[in-house]
């Protein structure tokens, strides 16, 4: 990472965190690491978020199509049926937001 890189809000905190350095050319590099890392936390932490979302979705829809396990689809009502699409939906977008944050590409 380098200093054309940084937004101003990253520029901030890297004056911010170089205050506690000696200001030296190492203290910018070290503060720029720590920048880094400090992304890269906070990317793993809302990818975590995504994941658990996507889970408890999964899992409404499983209990929502439980009961009807062995029926003809047609017998399932269709208010269950739509609650089982929402929860299906918001699943699939949150698993999508997981992979764009994780970098994997699904197709």
């Amino acid at each position: 990472m380098n200093l054309s890189d940084c937004t101003k809000a990253d520029l901030l905190w890297i004056i911010k965190t170089m205050c506690k350095y000696d200001l030296s050319a190492l203290s910018l590099q070290r503060a720029l690491n720590d920048l880094e890392w400090e992304k890269e936390r906070d990317r793993l932490a809302r990818a975590d978020q995504a994941l658990q979302a996507s889970s408890a979705a999964y899992q409404r829809y499983i209990e929502l199509i439980k009961p009807y396990e062995g029926m003809p689809l047609t017998d399932v009502p269709m208010d269950v049926l739509k609650q089982a699409d929402a929860a299906m939906a918001e699943s699939r977008a949150a698993n999508k937001q997981w992979a764009k944050l994780m970098g994997v590409k699904m197709k």
